[in-house]
């Protein structure tokens, strides 16, 4: 029984203990005074020196604030009186704070004191940000394939991004990242060079800069048109389905010209088999067998054509720019004429005028009304083999020597006497294929001249001097038969 009313006194004496302790808590409560006084503050404004505050309080017979750079500072209400400035109660007071470190944390501590000395507390923290990066940007050096994007960063810019899009390209896309951009670092100005533009096109250049804490600056444009890039007009006069006369006039960027003509059916064989358009062009160039034009240079040249009607070709030039360096590869498509009824018909004839040891000289004269004739001469023996293969394929000797003819030997426009140099002392037959405006649809009568060179000359004898050189016009390439030939 001890035992138990020992423990008995001592839980009687908790019990007390606690009752004494709640009263005494509830007593404590009693004596909180509640202040009735409301107080907000709210961040208004602030850039990288300042922050403007609003300061909102009704029921308040005083109102303070309080700055602090520990954002996580908790004041009571005496304190911020103490330590702070007071302001106007009951009323919205616009409080702005100068002088503040960019990239700082500051903490505004607001108290309200009531009627019966109360306080309410109110925080509101702010972010000083860094000064505002910006950009300018400028145009230099514009030419038909580039420029120079000169930017200019402001003093608080640590990277800028310039991009160029488009004529229909928008900030938005700019922004998104989906035109062609560059990156800059510091606040000095730079160069962009742009290159690889397209001739008299528009692009629209956007610049952005960012500062140390990486917020982005307003986007600024420009817009750049490139100049008339290197270009050539070419201008072909074709009166008769054989003489085709291409005028060629660069423009002052370009550093000269490249041409020749050919059949629309078969030019792009002839640049497959050469490797491309501008290789075939070359090869023709290194082979002199292209129109050449120099800068500022307008130069009109003559093509021999394959002689139809109504038949479709161009010219094809490969244009340099002003270092010589090839630019690009421009077309001038056009037609010949088409047949006309009341042509004249064609003759040429051939006479034989001197024949020494020198070579026999072959006078051919061009009747009224004829444009040209194509002319060869052959041994008698390779003529013969000519005509039975002709006559092989169901072709009269006409026909397949006028073929053969137009394909291998000259296309002449004029009266000859060339003196040529054949082997001594062997039979040939010279032949001339006249033709009208109409070219191979419009032959005439074709004439031909057998005759034996002269012998040997002895030694010793004198012997005239003779050109080697035949002085032909240029050959369109106008049909398959010509690359089989140019590949052997």
């Amino acid at each position: 029984m001890k035992k138990f009313f020992t423990r008995f006194a001592a839980v009687a004496m908790t019990l007390v203990a606690a009752f004494a302790f709640v009263a005494c808590e509830e007593e404590k409560v009693d004596e909180v005074v509640v202040s009735d006084a409301t107080v907000e503050v709210a961040v208004t404004a602030k850039d990288a020196q300042s922050a403007t505050f609003a300061i909102t309080s009704t029921k308040a017979t005083a109102v303070a604030y309080y700055r602090t750079n520990d954002t996580k500072f908790i004041a009571t209400g005496e304190f911020v009186f103490k330590n702070g400035k007071e302001v106007e109660p009951n009323t919205t007071v616009s409080v702005s704070m100068p002088y503040l470190e960019e990239m700082s944390d500051y903490r505004l501590c607001v108290a309200a004191r009531a009627e019966n000395g109360a306080y309410t507390v109110a925080y509101a923290n702010v972010h000083v940000p860094d000064f505002d990066a910006a950009v300018s940007i400028a145009v230099e050096n514009l030419t038909y394939s580039g420029a120079d994007i000169i930017v200019t960063p402001n003093e608080h810019t640590a990277k800028f991004i310039v991009g160029i899009g488009d004529a229909n390209s928008t900030v938005e896309q700019f922004l998104a990242g989906e035109v062609e951009s560059v990156n800059g670092a510091g606040s000095e100005p730079k160069t962009v060079g742009l290159q690889n533009l397209d001739d008299e096109t528009t692009y629209i250049v956007y610049a952005q800069a960012f500062n140390r804490e990486d917020t982005g600056s307003a986007v600024v444009t420009a817009k750049v048109t490139t100049l008339e890039g290197p270009g050539v007009d070419i201008q072909v006069q074709m009166d008769n389905t054989i003489q085709a006369y291409v005028t060629y006039t660069p423009n002052e960027n370009c550093g000269g010209v490249i041409g020749l003509a050919a059949s629309a059916s078969v030019y792009y064989d002839f640049a497959e088999a050469f490797g491309g358009e501008q290789a075939l062009l070359e090869t023709y160039y290194m082979m002199d067998m292209a129109d050449v034009i120099a800068a500022g240079e307008t130069k009109t040249t003559m093509w021999a054509m394959n002689g139809e009607c109504d038949y479709e070709y161009l010219v094809a030039a490969l244009v340099l720019d002003e270092n010589g360096n090839p630019y690009e590869v421009v077309h001038a498509p056009f037609t010949s004429p088409s047949f006309d009824e009341n042509a004249p018909e064609a003759t040429v004839t051939i006479e034989l005028g001197t024949n020494d040891a020198a070579g026999p000289q072959l006078i051919y004269t061009m009747g009224e009304g004829t444009v040209g004739y194509y002319q060869s001469v052959y041994t008698q023996l390779d003529y013969d083999e000519l005509v039975a293969y002709g006559l092989s394929i169901d072709m009269t000797e006409e026909e397949y020597i006028q073929q053969y003819t137009a394909f291998y030997g000259y296309a002449m426009f004029e009266n000859d006497d060339f003196v040529w140099p054949l082997e001594p002392d062997t039979e040939y037959v010279a032949v001339g294929c006249p033709f009208n405006k109409n070219g191979i649809e419009g032959y005439g009568k074709m004439a031909t001249l057998k005759f034996k060179t002269a012998p040997e000359a002895e030694e010793g004898a004198a012997v005239r001097e003779f050109v080697t050189k035949r002085n032909t016009v240029k050959r369109a390439l106008v049909s398959k038969e010509q690359l089989d030939a140019l590949k052997k």
